[in-house]
């Protein structure tokens, strides 16, 4: 995917929809009028909004789960830092609203919700652009109305692509649903000209931990196969790990030589010759993947680099998702110390300083960076296995 179609299909979670009820013209009114006053409020960064907005969902869904229903429309409720939540144009948010006062019983407040539900249902599928057509696009304000616009139609996705239309950058969604008899259709999909800056200017952190659930299909199960086949990495002794690590490295550093001077196919050869250890497939780096799949894309291997994007996901967000480093305890882990400067880069910091320590049984590289505001933090990764694996060649 281009720069855009990954972060958009990281907030399209596929969730049971339902039917609507038409909604109140009142009502379809004021939630467009609060809309289009949060794409024009110049204070509201609309990429940091949508992810608050997830976030909140996420955790109130969690509460819900829980049985803590009280809680999960507190949680809610701090939403209206932004807006009301009789006001909030979110259908993902008035569902759950509508959810939680039902099991409450609290039925005046449930009916307002489903009619805000209605309604959210209402712009997104006919008052914003049919999206049938590049020409007419479903116009969003934020990230989450994609993923909200597919669960009004209960669709389901199988493909997200950034879509480059005259001088539009739009999303095309493939999904099915009812509505298509199960047969696949294309969906597109338009930024504000505020969202599309502030995506547009953000620098993506591959690393930083995006929510992915059961719900979310061939991401979650990208996931859970990347943490699987990390932690078989490093517990198979089956290879000679320091003997691999330094083919990966220098095939990746001839590779890219060869990239440079145009010759990609070259290029995938010398990175295949890492197969004479262990297959490519299984070996879950992010450093080398991450070539990888930048090599099939130039050599115009279009499936095998989609394959090797979604197996990336799953390296990139295991790694996130191992911890924060910011203490031993919350140490990254990792398979490889190249994917310490990885991490590093990624949030554009610079290293000064780096040691091995050691508590308990297990050892940690301690990694110093400067920030990009000028301060110093200190990073932990958890290298026990690494450095084992390391020292099999003083044997």
């Amino acid at each position: 995917m281009r720069k855009f179609g990954w972060l958009v299909s990281m907030f399209l979670i596929a969730a049971s929809a339902k039917g609507f009820a038409a909604a109140p013209a009142s009502i379809v009114e004021q939630l467009q009028t609060q809309r289009q006053a949060f794409a024009q409020d110049n204070k509201l960064d609309l990429r940091l909004f949508s992810q608050e907005v997830q976030v909140v969902v996420r955790d109130a869904n969690a509460l819900d789960q829980a049985g803590n229903d009280a809680d999960a429309v507190a949680r809610l409720q701090t939403l209206k830092k932004f807006a009301p939540l009789t006001q909030f144009p979110s259908l993902d948010v008035q569902m759950l609203c509508d959810r939680l006062y039902t099991k409450l019983s609290q039925a005046s407040d449930a009916a307002g919700c489903r009619d805000r539900a209605a309604a959210m249902a209402e712009i997104l599928q006919r008052r914003s652009g049919s999206g049938a057509t590049p020409d007419d696009p479903v116009r969003v304000i934020t990230i989450s109305e994609i993923g909200e616009w597919t669960r009004s139609q209960a669709a389901k996705i199988s493909d997200v692509s950034a879509y480059p239309y005259h001088d539009q950058n739009l999303q095309a969604i493939t999904y099915t649903s009812p509505a298509t008899a199960g047969k696949p259709a294309v969906a597109y999909f338009q930024f504000t000209p505020r969202l599309y800056a502030s995506l547009n200017n953000t620098v993506s952190d591959v690393f930083a931990p995006l929510p992915v659930s059961p719900n979310d299909g061939k991401y979650q199960i990208a996931l859970a196969q990347a943490h699987e086949q990390r932690v078989k990495f490093l517990n198979d002794l089956s290879f000679d790990y320091p003997e691999l690590i330094r083919l990966c490295d220098g095939t990746t550093r001839e590779a890219m030589q060869l990239a440079q001077r145009g010759d990609f196919n070259a290029a995938l050869s010398k990175l295949g010759e890492v197969e004479r250890i262990r297959p490519i497939r299984e070996i879950p780096i992010y450093t080398f993947i991450s070539t990888y799949s930048y090599l099939l894309g130039k050599a115009g291997n279009v499936d095998a680099q989609s394959n090797a994007r979604l197996f990336l996901f799953g390296i990139t967000q295991d790694i996130a998702h191992s911890g924060n480093g910011l203490t031993p305890e919350n140490a990254v882990h990792v398979i490889a110390t190249s994917e310490e400067y990885a991490w590093v880069n990624a949030k554009k910091m610079r290293v000064i300083k780096q040691g091995l320590i050691q508590k308990g049984d297990r050892r940690y590289d301690m990694i110093v960076a400067v920030q990009e505001n000028g301060s110093v933090q200190t990073y932990y990764f958890e290298v026990s296995q690494v450095y084992a694996r390391e020292g099999e060649e003083l044997k």
